[in-house]
């Protein structure tokens, strides 16, 4: 599902790249950033983010604000300065982290009170964190399912007690993955 829907959003955005190409952009992604209404300065500023996602955790660009990490997720890259990430895609990938979050789900998110940029987790893998500073997650999956939290060596440090939970306010300085289950 994750792939047809990464397809459906390419052949989507297709169009789009070749006018910011035309345009002259910075980033193919330019003019869907236009479209969502971020100014040049913004639009600049969000690339910026992204790329500095891009080269600390790998991954494709798949839209102006949207990360794919491999195959196994994406991350949803809030305009800087902005509490959420923007539906830049017109709904073809969803930031399930964005409001009530699905059963079954952990999202992670880069600022306190459940802001900025946001990881949602579904499958049952290791996540990387990137973050340093205080942010927060939501752990609604299957009930009882318990979040480990691991070091930069990989060790579990400490775990969240089972779905449902939440912190609102979390220290990510010492988080280098989430293993979601």
């Amino acid at each position: 599902m994750f792939a047809v829907a990464v397809a459906i959003l390419a052949l989507t955005l297709s169009a789009g790249v070749a006018s910011a190409g035309a345009e002259g952009a910075t980033s193919p992604y330019a003019s869907q950033a236009k479209q969502a209404g971020l100014t040049a300065s913004q639009t600049s500023a969000l690339q910026n983010e992204v790329d500095r996602y891009l080269a600390q955790m790998g991954g494709k660009q798949v839209a102006a604000n949207v990360i794919d990490l491999g195959g196994k997720n994406l991350m949803f890259v809030a305009v800087p300065g902005e509490a959420h990430p923007r539906d830049m895609t017109k709904g073809a990938l969803l930031n399930v982290c964005d409001d009530i979050i699905p059963y079954g789900y952990f999202c992670a998110y880069s600022g306190i009170n459940f802001t900025g940029t946001s990881i949602p987790m579904y499958s049952c893998a290791r996540y990387r964190i990137p973050w340093t500073a205080d942010g927060s997650w939501i752990n609604n999956q299957t009930t009882g399912t318990v979040a480990n939290f691991l070091d930069d060596s990989g060790v579990s440090r400490w775990n969240d007690g089972g779905a449902y939970n939440d912190d609102d306010d979390a220290p990510w300085y010492w988080v280098h993955w989430v293993k979601n289950c």
